[in-house]
């Protein structure tokens, strides 16, 4: 058995594709489109880092910085691991990851929005200390 090469990696624009199809793997309504993800590739306020194997994007995560109530945030705004890699600790590297650059930036408070009904994704978040703050109705649209 051959040992997989793991790595992050800040995301490139030459990587939209990849991410294009990753997050039409993981989310159907709700997904980011081209323009949206190309535009987090562009923008400075945005942090966009990718999880490969043997050279293979297998997940990214993107969010930004923003300002509330007078301080610097963070805003998780899609983290999407390809089905086949998922349950393997991939999602929690990628989320340390985007923290630890987020920190660098003096950013000390991250939030994000999730379905109530995604359950590993919430695991995942509770995992890593995120809290419940409030249900936002109709987030994703009239159920």
């Amino acid at each position: 058995m051959t040992s997989r090469s793991f790595s992050i990696r800040k995301a490139t624009i030459d990587d939209l594709s990849s991410l294009i199809k990753i997050e039409a793997e993981c989310f159907t309504d709700e997904a980011f489109t081209k323009n949206q993800l190309e535009y987090c590739l562009k923008s400075s306020d945005f942090i966009t880092l990718v999880a490969l194997i043997d050279g293979e994007i297998i997940g990214f995560i993107t969010g930004s910085m923003e300002t509330l109530a007078g301080e610097t945030s963070g805003h998780i705004y899609t983290l999407d691991i390809k089905q086949r890699q998922r349950k393997k600790g991939f999602g929690g590297k990628l989320l340390d990851a985007f923290e630890s650059a987020l920190a660098e930036k003096g950013v000390r408070i991250i939030f994000l929005e999730v379905r109530v009904d995604n359950i590993p994704a919430r695991k995942l978040y509770s995992k890593h200390d995120y809290k419940p703050f409030r249900t936002l109705r109709d987030y994703y649209g009239p159920k």
